[in-house]
């Protein structure tokens, strides 16, 4: 529940929570302009694929986040194998469409 910070790196193995928009249909529907149930969750139709050092991570959970109007999230879990650094390249891809972000990456 912390913002990865260069003084708050990730670590291998831990589960990072991506908020982003823009994943698209979710499943069940949710109407434009409310909030994003709690139960059942609201995935996302499509699954989006993240990578940390070109090394893919699990996602746990990709959709809309419970209570908000239209933020998405993406729950991931660091792969063990995922190279540390100071910027190291966090890749989320969906649909064709691509974003990178650099993030500091510890054991």
């Amino acid at each position: 529940g912390v913002l990865v910070t260069p003084s708050n790196p990730i670590h291998r193995g831990d589960v990072i929570v991506i908020y982003l928009t823009g994943l698209g249909r979710t499943w069940p529907s949710v109407d434009t302009g409310s909030p994003a149930p709690f139960e059942p969750l609201a995935s996302a139709q499509v699954q989006p694929t993240v990578t940390l050092g070109g090394q893919e991570a699990l996602v746990e959970y990709a959709g809309l986040t419970p209570g908000l109007v239209g933020v998405y999230q993406i729950n991931a879990r660091v792969p063990d194998s995922a190279p540390t650094g100071l910027e190291v390249p966090l890749a989320v891809v969906q649909g064709g469409q691509s974003t990178t972000v650099p993030v500091r990456v510890v054991q």
